[in-house]
């Protein structure tokens, strides 16, 4: 295999994540490689691989590198970065690499925290799991059903769901980067969890990528008009499939911000993100995300941007802009910009 994959092999980027995947099991953002819309640096050994994308004159990559992390492999990548006249940065890093990253130059900065379910300890009896046990049963009794497909989805499956997804997306672009979107062919690497009512019809589904005895709720999809639990049920039904099938933890993905500024030795900007938390539900829904994955998460894991000195407010416009595209990075910047006081001029 080559060292760097050249932006035309395309399919040879997405059959080498396959091979990371299935040779190291990956981390729950691995998958999102898949997408196609990263590249694939190898160190020369290949022993490491870091999953990135280019956005101006910066290469994000995509959590810590897959394999071997020291602190040879990132200068190793970063001495790349520097011949094709970019800079590395690392988004969603392990609060354990920070150290190395340290070491290596870079500054850190509190993203947010994974939420994590450990199946052994996961169940819904008793007095703290009465509300999600009341409304799974109350589907159940309803006639909804739910069920995995494992992959080799057949086309009619496939088009119930994009379906599903389109209404949902309402017009809207689809995000990328570090969230999943529909395309029949990401989709169609994974098991889907899907909850059915009782004409059998598609009301909500989850992809489920799987590293090793671990699995991840990716894309979420769900019809607008829903009874009241909906999600909640089918979260729960995902966390027994997946414990009832040997699995020992779940990730519900990260949620922004959470917890983020809450220590003293937090920096300026992390309580400044704080704030933002705080206050900023107008711009993105940092609250309720976390109060639905608190529902079901028993375990929290930090996570981090790695950056260099000085180039903070460029690597996290560069990273809104592979997320969520420029025209929202647009919306927001008009929706902070002051407006200006109009003189009459008599």
């Amino acid at each position: 295999m080559k060292q760097i994959l050249k932006e035309s092999n395309h399919k040879t980027t997405i059959e080498i994540i396959q091979q990371l995947i299935q040779t190291t099991g990956g981390t729950s953002l691995t998958h999102l490689g898949l997408l196609g819309d990263k590249k694939v640096f190898l160190s020369k050994d290949q022993k490491s691989a870091f999953i990135y994308r280019k956005q101006s004159n910066k290469l994000v990559v995509l959590c810590d590198p897959i394999g071997e992390i020291s602190f040879e492999k990132l200068k190793e990548f970063e001495d790349y970065c520097k011949s094709i006249k970019c800079t590395p940065c690392f988004y969603q890093i392990d609060e354990k690499s920070i150290i190395l990253y340290e070491k290596a130059g870079y500054r850190v900065l509190k993203l947010g925290e994974e939420a994590v379910v450990e199946l052994d300890a996961f169940e819904i009896a008793g007095k703290k799991g009465a509300k999600l046990r009341t409304k799974r049963n109350k589907f159940i009794r309803q006639g909804y059903q739910f069920e995995v497909a494992m992959p080799g989805h057949s086309i009619n499956l496939l088009q119930e769901l994009k379906e599903v997804s389109d209404e949902w997306l309402n017009g809207r672009e689809e995000l990328s980067f570090s969230v999943g979107s529909f395309h029949y062919d990401y989709v169609s690497n994974f098991p889907v969890g899907i909850l059915r009512d009782k004409n059998g019809q598609v009301i909500a589904f989850a992809t489920l990528p799987i590293q090793e005895k671990n699995i991840t709720i990716d894309l979420m999809r769900y019809l607008k008009e829903l009874p009241y639990g909906t999600m909640d049920m089918l979260f729960v039904s995902i966390m027994f499939w997946a414990k009832e099938n040997g699995f020992k933890s779940c990730s519900l993905g990260m949620a922004p911000l959470a917890n983020v500024g809450l220590d003293s030795n937090s920096s300026i900007i992390e309580k400044s993100a704080k704030m933002i938390f705080k206050y900023g539900n107008s711009i993105y829904n940092f609250k309720g995300l976390l109060t639905f994955k608190s529902k079901f998460a028993n375990k929290w894991e930090s996570k981090y941007l790695a950056y260099k000195p000085y180039t903070l407010l460029s690597v996290i416009t560069s990273i809104y802009r592979l997320v969520h595209g420029t025209k929202s990075l647009n919306y927001i910047t008009r929706f902070m910009k002051p407006l200006e006081k109009k003189v009459k001029i008599s």
